[in-house]
């Protein structure tokens, strides 16, 4: 409980939550129960139609980003972002990227350092864009 209290003052939403994730072959879907704490965009963008997903497993069409993690898009991650996911990227199970919001799913394990980085990482993908638009 503690954790969720620090992160709605570091300003990310909580809540519980099932995400519909996709097998390495990407052919069918995987219902996982989950927790999502996420950073909500005071206006949605207009020009990011597609949902981006970022897993900690390989899809066999996915693209590398950093070690052990894999994206349905061609990201270019800071230095400081890729060292967190590789850090702390055990702890979670998804990150979601959409035109209103980024989104970590997580189970919580970790502390408030870890959540302190998630922050950071959080925000950093909040100013992504898709390099195709």
């Amino acid at each position: 409980m503690s954790l969720r209290m620090q992160a709605r003052k570091l300003g990310l939403n909580v809540q519980l939550t099932s995400i519909d994730l996709p097998d390495k072959w990407d052919k069918s879907k995987n219902r996982q129960k989950t927790v999502a704490y996420a950073l909500y965009r005071l206006k949605p963008l207009k020009t990011f139609t597609d949902v981006v997903w970022l897993l900690p497993y390989e899809v066999w069409k996915y693209h590398l980003v950093t070690t052990g993690w894999w994206s349905n898009e061609t990201l270019n991650l800071s230095a400081e972002d890729q060292q967190i996911l590789e850090e702390y990227g055990d702890c979670l199970t998804a990150i979601q990227i959409t035109s209103d919001s980024v989104t970590f799913y997580w189970s919580e394990r970790g502390n408030e350092e870890g959540l302190a980085a998630f922050s950071r990482l959080v925000l950093s993908l909040a100013e992504v864009r898709l390099s195709r638009l």
